[in-house]
This record gives structure tokens, sequence and C-alpha cells, in this order.
């Protein structure tokens, strides 16, 4: 903005020159000084410039009045400023209830393990408040220099989600339990249930057991049937060759004689008398007085304590602690121990390794008779159209093999790393560690082949450490 004025002298007035940011929230102006006789701008002059480019919100009076005051031609000022939209605030949902039980016995001072002080249920009376919602809070628009709107981002919204048993306040702000019983949170929903009790063993003459709650068995579960509950399972007898699935805990008084078919899935802690022949998998730990010839893992800690407290046989992972007072037996039972890593993830780390190696072998098939059928086409034979469908399909199927086999050896590579780093994961033995046990942290392996005692295991660099307890 400014202008020259006649023939001669060319007298300059004062100028402005405005850049807008990249965002259309700010606009700085610097200013030029006039020559002797040019004429110098005014409040309203620059104002009305800024209007003609558009310039509309956010202008900064003071900030063109301390231009014109101190006449400062090397400074910039910031003569307009857009207006930043308020965030809205997310609605809230406050449990008014203990979400994060941990289903722990006691160990007693003469070794044996008190299965009884449990606290694995969160009791609710009827009438109680279960959950109360705070509702989201709407953002304010802002604008930029231009006058535009500016939406705010937008409050995510929630909704009380909760299953039977359970009443909706007239506000809908708040839910409260219709029963007296266990309350629990699965998913999300708010769950209130009274326990489901069988009195005595699961068999023919109850069919499997699947429920949405919490199961209590006071007899046995006999080979081939299942329990699923979305709460706890405890059971007072024994469990043969049963499957018993729950997204809570998993209690067994009596422990689980599996006789190679017999499963245990918890989504928290496994607590058992012991673990016989069988496979078991825990989201939280696992607590026992003996495992013998199973398959266990956690992803937390598995604690083999009591007067027992022996692992011998088959293989036990937990992605913190193993801790036993033996492991392995004097017959040099083959034992494996392995921490540091999610179970899960070794497992699919295995899985992946072994479907490499068979695509490998698809691809190496296929290559030669792509191969073949190429060097046909450079030669200009004729091929028929019939043949000519069959190798498009093989061309379809060896692209996709590629494909997939290039994204498996990814995440083989990135599932490698994630082994290979530090890791504070240990196992310990307060008694005795027998030949024949393999003991493994992360990604690196010992072979026990000298009786130890007394002793844990830490992994330092790419070795396994033994140290004192």
């Amino acid at each position: 903005m400014g202008q020259t004025n006649g023939d001669l002298g060319q007298n300059q007035d004062e100028m402005l020159k405005i850049e807008v940011s990249s965002d259309k929230m700010k606009a700085t102006a610097r200013f030029y000084p006039p020559s002797e006789q040019g004429q110098r701008l005014t409040l309203s002059e620059i104002t009305d410039y800024l209007a003609s480019k558009e310039i509309r919100h956010g202008i900064d009076i003071p900030a063109i009045e301390s231009f014109l005051k101190e006449r400062d031609y090397s400074a910039e000022y910031i003569v307009a400023k857009g207006t930043e939209p308020v965030k809205g605030k997310d609605a809230e949902i406050r449990y008014h209830f203990n979400r994060e039980l941990k289903a722990r016995p006691k160990l007693n001072d003469d070794g044996t393990v008190d299965f009884h002080q449990l606290n694995n249920i969160s009791h609710v009376e009827k009438g109680e408040v279960l959950a109360v919602l705070i509702k989201e809070t709407p953002g304010q628009p802002g604008q930029n220099i231009y006058g535009e709107i500016l939406k705010p981002r937008e409050a995510k919204k929630k909704m009380l989600r909760f299953g039977r048993n359970i009443s909706l306040s007239e506000d809908k702000l708040s839910i409260v339990s219709d029963v007296s019983g266990h309350v629990s949170l699965i998913d999300g929903k708010v769950l209130v249930s009274d326990v489901y009790e069988v009195k005595g063993d699961v068999d023919t003459s109850t069919g499997d057991i699947i429920y949405e709650g919490s199961v209590v068995v006071y007899g046995n579960v006999r080979s081939g049937f299942k329990v699923s509950a979305a709460g706890n399972i405890e059971v007072r007898g024994f469990v043969e060759a049963a499957a018993l699935e729950a997204k809570g805990h998993i209690v067994l008084r009596r422990g689980i004689q599996g006789m190679g078919k017999g499963s245990l899935y918890a989504g928290g802690n496994i607590i058992t008398k012991f673990i016989e022949s069988a496979q078991a998998t825990a989201q939280g730990d696992v607590i026992a007085e003996a495992i013998l010839h199973s398959r266990v893992s956690s992803k937390g800690e598995i604690c083999v304590e009591g007067r027992k407290g022996y692992i011998i046989g088959g293989m036990v992972r937990a992605a913190n602690l193993v801790k036993a007072n033996t492991l392995g037996s004097p017959m040099g039972s083959d034992t494996v121990i392995e921490v540091g890593a999610d179970p899960l993830m070794k497992e699919q780390y295995q899985e992946l390794k072994k479907e490499v190696r068979n695509q490998e072998k698809e691809l190496a098939r296929m290559m030669p008779i792509l191969s073949a059928f190429r060097k046909k086409l450079g030669m200009g034979e004729k091929i028929a159209s019939d043949k000519m469908q069959d190798i498009r399909k093989l061309a379809e199927v060896f692209r996709g093999i590629e494909i997939s086999y290039e994204e498996n050896k990814n995440e083989i590579e990135k599932i490698s790393g994630i082994l290979a780093r530090d890791t504070d994961a240990r196992i310990k033995a307060s008694g005795t560690i027998y030949p024949g046990t393999r003991l493994v942290i992360s990604d690196s392996m010992l072979f026990i082949r000298d009786e130890r005692k007394y002793s844990q295991f830490v992994r330092e660099g790419a070795e396994i450490k033994m140290l004192p307890l």
C-alpha cells in the first residue's frame, strides 16, 4: 500500500505490506518509511487496507496504534489474530465399584495355600448406584482472520452399557442394581448377576454350562464337558479332561488332571492346586502348588509354591516371572521354562516362521512353471486359451503368496526386534533345578547340565546369567 506523486522528485508515501500465515490465523505487517514529502498512513487507512484484503476478524487496533506511535520500520507487527476453537470435553463414565480385582490366595506360614480368602468377587447390594455418566461439554467455534468459522473438535459422546438386573435412572445419567449379587465390567458393559451354582458334577445330568456371570461347581467337571463364564469359574472338586473358559478368574480348589485333553483359559488369573497333563492360558497370573507335563502360559507371572512347588515336564511360559521350588526332576524330564515375552507373541513368531518356510516351498515350486511359460511367450509360441487361463490363475496365486510372504517376513523381523530387547524378566528356583531343564529368556537359551540350587536367572546382553536368590 502506498503511492508516488508527481513526475519530478517522486515523493514516496509510507507503505504497508501484509503477510498472512498458512493457517490464516495471523496477519503480520511490515511498514516502509515515506520520502521527505511523502504522506504517512493513518489508522483508518490501515484498517481500510486490511478490509480490502478481506481481513475482517481479530484486528489488533492497539498493535496498529503502537506502530503509529513508534514508527519502527525494523519491526513486524501482528495486526490481526484469529480465534482458536475451544475443544469440547469428552463424556466420562465413573464406575462406583472395583474394576480391578486380583484373585490371589494367601500363602500360610506352614507352606499351605489358603484358597478361601480370594476376594475375587465385587459384591453389590440391591439399589446400589453402579455408574454415573458425566455428559460431554460441546466446544466453541473459532474464526480465522478472514472471518471463516473454525469448527471445534467434536466432544465424544458415551452411553451407559449394561446387562440384565440393572435399571437406568430417569435422567439416563446413572445405573442402579436391581438385585444383590456381584458386579463386573466386561468389554465396557456393566453386568450384575447372581452366581450360577452347580451343586453336583458337571456331567450328563447338566450338559455344558455357559453362563453370563460367574459359575461355582461344588462337584467335579467330568471329561468331555465345557464350562464357560463371562465372569469367574470356581470348581470345588476335580477337573478332568474338560474345557474351562472364563473372562475373569479360574479357581480350582483341587486341580486339573487333563489326561492330555483338558484346557483352561482365563481372562484374569488361574489359581489351582495343581495342573497335570493339561493346557492352561491366563491373561493374568498362574498360581499353583504343582505343574506336571503341561503347557502353561501367562501374560504376567507363574508362581508354583507351597508344600510341593515343582514344575516337571512340559512347557511353562510367562511374560515376567516363573517362580517355583523345583524345576525339572531327577529323571531328567524335558522341562522348558520361558520368560521375557508375551507367550502369544512367541507362538505367533513360531507360526509365522513355519508359514514362511511353507511359502518359500510353494514359490519355489511355481517359479519354474511361470519361467518356462514366459520363455515360450518370448519365443513367440502360441498358447491355447485354456492353458493361458490356467497360467494366469497360477500367476495370481504366486503374486498373492509373494505379497503375504513379504508381510510375514516383515512381521518376523518386527517380533525378533521385540524379543531381542533387554528385559527384567527372570526365573527363580528356591530349591533345585535338575539337569534336562531348558531356560529361555526372550531369545536366549540355557540348558541345565548340572544340578543347581537356590538360584535365579536373568538375561545380561545375549547370555543368561545365574545369580543367588
